[in-house]
């Protein structure tokens, strides 16, 4: 990434939340309004439509969010916003959240069997974080980890698994697999993968 380069969040992911989020306070918030609750009720739904609530907030964050690399660094442009030098990279994690059993296919960024990764980036005092529904995060996500590693700073096991990953580097079969270290490694993954 020489030049610089400017990245969202698609409308389709975004306009997918919101309905998401919509649904969830009309469904938890509309009996609080309009029905007469007991008090226990009554905090259970308001606890719901609230999180909901939040959840909206969160999504029109992220559709007002734009992220620009460069060879200066990387900046958060928008309410939440922020900016890291690569200079004054300190650390960098990849996380994998899975919404199911089984682990993303090797170098499998996009479609990552029902789940997503999150990079969070550490520096200038500040953090930075985006997830895998970036435009473009598989090629940010490379371009942050040679960054790195010209800085000479170090993955934990589980940020260098999930890089190995993203580079199709890790099969089903790999031994060196963190994932696979786990008490029940045998259930973690399903057969086939």
């Amino acid at each position: 990434m020489t030049d610089t380069s400017y990245h969202r969040y698609p409308k389709k992911s975004v306009v997918g939340d919101l309905v998401r989020a919509g649904i969830g306070v009309l469904f938890f918030g509309l009996p609080v309004v309009f029905t007469d609750l007991g008090s226990v009720m009554f905090v259970i739904l308001s606890a719901f439509a609230l999180f909901f609530l939040g959840y909206g907030a969160r999504t029109i964050i992220h559709q007002w969010t734009v992220f620009e690399f460069g060879e200066i660094g990387l900046a958060k442009h928008g309410p939440t916003g922020g900016r890291i030098a690569w200079e004054s990279l300190e650390s960098v994690k990849l996380r994998y959240f899975s919404t199911g059993k089984d682990r993303p296919s090797a170098g499998n960024a996009g479609g990552m069997g029902g789940g997503w990764m999150e990079m969070t980036l550490v520096g200038n005092s500040r953090k930075l974080k985006f997830d895998s529904e970036l435009e473009g995060f598989k090629k940010i996500a490379q371009e942050v980890e040679k960054k790195a590693t010209d800085r000479n700073i170090e993955f934990d096991e589980s940020t260098e698994a999930n890089f190995r990953a993203l580079r199709g580097e890790i099969g089903p079969d790999d031994r060196d697999d963190p994932r696979n270290k786990t008490p029940y490694s045998d259930n973690y993954r399903g057969p086939g993968i």
